[in-house]
């Protein structure tokens, strides 16, 4: 092991400047988009646009499935979310069993 004024391990040192480099924003890119040129972003639904149906929309159901223990349904407007949502709540029910009881459905006027 090669001896260092401040103590710490090569390796360490190298992690340290390489996590610092980033933050401060130098040091090397992550990022192979130059080599290959830009990559643009595969077409789909607004990523707001499914937070704010997840917040207003998906979280007031799971709380009214857990209260009553009735299925609930909720509606998307696109296949899209609706298979992001029922994603989403296929890996929350393994922890709250109730979540098999909100239903997506897609409104499709």
């Amino acid at each position: 092991m090669t001896s260092n004024p401040d103590g710490n391990p090569p390796t360490q040192r190298r992690l340290f400047r390489a996590t610092f480099g980033r933050l401060v924003g130098g040091g090397r890119s992550t990022s192979r988009t130059s080599a290959f040129g830009a990559q643009t972003a595969a077409p789909g639904p607004d990523l707001v646009t499914i937070a704010t149906l997840a917040i207003d929309h998906v979280g007031p159901a799971t709380v009214r499935a857990v209260a009553s223990g009735v299925q609930v349904c909720v509606t998307v407007p696109d296949e899209a979310t609706a298979a992001i949502f029922r994603a989403a709540l296929a890996d929350t029910a393994r922890r709250r069993t109730t979540d098999w009881l909100v239903r997506i459905i897609v409104d499709r006027t």
